[in-house]
């Protein structure tokens, strides 16, 4: 997360439960029209050693949940994939389920399927993909691929992927996972992603709070959802819809992030929802659950309805 997110704490209005925290918290208004909200939980915080200012920066430089997903490129791990593909009744056209061995030698990932079952109609010949979804799920977690050995940052590791127009729109979907707030390089809704930006900032209630994660892990929420007055289906003024990230407190490391990304425009739709949980294995930090489920309408190819879910396990 970068330059963009230096506007995440750009207004905070205090509810009425916690007013007598304004004089404090004075500092943190801005004039770009959001509402920032603080829980009681983390006012109490606040007032035994939580630092706002540490916690936005903390939160603007992050790498843990990029680190998590980069990591499963050198890691030895056992997954399986869930693909179904949708018509626009909601009925079932197409399905692809796997089951894959992922072992790391050297730089290079070797992919062993276990099982591999899927409907006569998932490929075209010669097993060329027939959806997009079915193939960006290839490329991101079923591909067999070695590392540069001479990439020294992440620019430079992401760089052969960008030749191709799949490695492009790979590359912008990266971004909106693990950037969220910043520009994204896609046409006509690119500076909207820009959520933490005095131009949409005002679209958006901004909060903090305190959860248990599941039952198990104690954490910081930050929360970015659209005021209500927004929320109408085929608004096209915003991408983001909904964005949910959670701390744990103890190291601050993501456990878990959701989103809600969508637009109705002229040349393309698209509504996508993910659920993205991370878990530790061992000394390893990895994504251990990934629900997707969306649409997508874009030129050059028929609207695609798809959900699919990724469960890690037995990394070693």
């Amino acid at each position: 997360m970068k330059q963009s997110l230096l506007y995440l704490l750009i207004f905070i209005l205090i509810s009425s439960s916690i007013k007598a925290q304004q004089d404090s918290l004075d500092q943190y208004l801005g004039d770009f029209g959001g509402l920032f909200e603080l829980d009681s939980i983390v006012v109490s915080a606040s007032r035994t050693g939580f630092d706002l200012d540490d916690f936005v920066e903390m939160v603007q430089k992050d790498t843990s949940f990029y680190k998590s997903f980069r990591q499963l490129r050198f890691t030895n791990y056992q997954s399986t994939h869930n693909l179904s593909m949708y018509d626009k009744k909601g009925k079932n056209k197409s399905h692809y389920n796997s089951k894959l061995n992922q072992k790391v030698q050297g730089l290079c990932r070797q992919i062993e399927f276990l099982e591999e079952n899927y409907a006569d109609n998932f490929f075209k010949k010669k097993r060329k993909h027939r959806f997009y979804t079915g193939k960006l799920l290839d490329v991101l977690f079923q591909s067999e691929a070695c590392e540069s050995q001479y990439a020294s940052s992440v620019e430079a590791n992401e760089a052969s992927s960008q030749s191709s127009r799949t490695g492009r729109h790979v590359q912008e979907l990266k971004k909106l996972i693990f950037q969220p707030g910043q520009k994204a390089n896609v046409p006509l809704i690119g500076n909207k992603t820009a959520i933490f930006e005095k131009k949409m900032a005002p679209y958006y209630n901004f909060s903090i709070t305190s959860k248990i994660y599941k039952g198990t892990i104690d954490c910081y929420v930050f929360k970015a959802e659209l005021r209500p007055e927004y929320q109408t289906k085929k608004q096209d003024k915003t991408v983001v819809k909904f964005l949910e990230t959670y701390f744990n407190k103890d190291d601050f490391a993501i456990v878990a992030r959701n989103y809600h990304l969508a637009y109705y425009g002229a040349l393309y739709d698209f509504d996508v929802k993910m659920e993205i949980e991370c878990k530790a294995f061992g000394e390893s930090f990895l994504p251990a659950r990934i629900n997707y489920d969306g649409f997508w309408d874009i030129p050059g190819r028929k609207p695609e309805i798809g959900k699919f879910s990724i469960e890690i396990e037995n990394p070693n």
